[in-house]
């Protein structure tokens, strides 16, 4: 019920941007908010069946303890459930595209390339596309997987759709592939300005995620092959410790392996500077050479800092 609810905020979430009639968009939102209903029921039913008493149940769902084995009662819950079934019998299986958004059609071109939100854009798809061919998982694989129609999801690793962030994440992830190093490049495409000032470990975890998602962008080429007659400062050693998470280099380098990787620079800029500035708050001088992860103010207490920003 988790996974479908996500599933469909996201058709929410694209119908929107596609500005479907309002009917259609409260037809979303009612299934959306009923499929809530039955979670939270299911999840109550859960904890319940694990031991848990009614008042922490209620102090769970900030409702008194009457309240709370009134609305979540065994035999309740089980209509609850039964009336799901009965409205929707697999209701997100079909490969069904969202109610109100338009097929795929011959004539929709894809988007330019070019800098800016299309670049971001074309970037995402390939990145995309690159994890897809990686897993092998097939197109109808993956929107069996997604709950989403197969033309559907062509369009998406076609670059001529640019879905909602949770259809990224499945995807991504139905792929194998971490979606935190697809952010970046989704928050790009959407026109999204560089978030505000975070903490070291935020700042090169979300650096460090751009630079992986534009390597995704690229194809994952070899690494001796991308810093071929490049500057000495980056070398293949250099650009695995990068990509792997263990070093932040200093600006020079990250330019250079942006631009070699076909990606603009303009826009990784800022979130170099973020960490640069978040860093200097805290020591003198960023290193000529770069900065190992290890170097990082709290690294050894912050484990979970190489995860992806949300």
């Amino acid at each position: 019920m988790a996974d479908d609810n996500l599933v469909l905020a996201a058709r929410l979430a694209e119908a929107e941007r596609e500005r479907v009639p309002l009917a259609d968009l409260l037809a979303h939102a009612d299934r959306l908010s009923r499929n809530v209903a039955y979670y939270v029921a299911a999840a109550v039913q859960d904890a319940r069946a694990s031991g848990t008493e009614w008042v922490r149940v209620a102090q769970a769902a900030g409702v008194s303890v009457e309240t709370a084995r009134a609305k979540w009662n065994e035999q309740k819950v089980k209509r609850l459930l039964t009336d799901r079934d009965q409205r929707s019998p697999a209701p997100l299986h079909h490969a069904e595209p969202p109610r109100g958004v338009p097929e795929a059609t011959e004539q929709e071109p894809p988007f330019p390339d070019g800098s800016g939100a299309a670049g971001a854009r074309r970037q995402l798809a390939a990145a995309l596309c690159g994890l897809q061919q990686k897993s092998a998982v097939t197109l109808q694989e993956a929107a069996q997987q997604a709950k989403l129609s197969p033309s559907y999801v062509s369009r998406i690793l076609a670059g001529n759709r640019l879905p909602a962030w949770p259809v990224v994440y499945m995807l991504a992830t139905i792929f194998r592939g971490s979606a935190g190093d697809l952010k970046f490049l989704w928050e790009r495409a959407q026109g999204a300005c560089p978030p505000p000032r975070q903490s070291v470990t935020g700042a090169a975890a979300q650096l460090q995620s751009a630079l992986r998602g534009l390597y995704l962008a690229a194809g994952e080429p070899d690494l001796r092959c991308l810093v071929e007659e490049s500057e000495e400062s980056l070398t293949a050693e250099t650009v695995q410790e990068v990509l792997d998470g263990d070093l932040i280099p200093h600006w020079r380098t990250v330019e250079e392996l942006v631009v070699r990787m076909g990606g603009d620079a303009a826009p990784i800029r800022p979130l170099w500077e973020d960490l640069h500035y978040a860093f200097l708050a805290s020591r003198d001088v960023f290193p000529e050479g770069g900065l190992a992860r290890s170097g990082l103010p709290g690294a050894e207490s912050d484990p979970g800092a190489e995860g992806p920003v949300s």
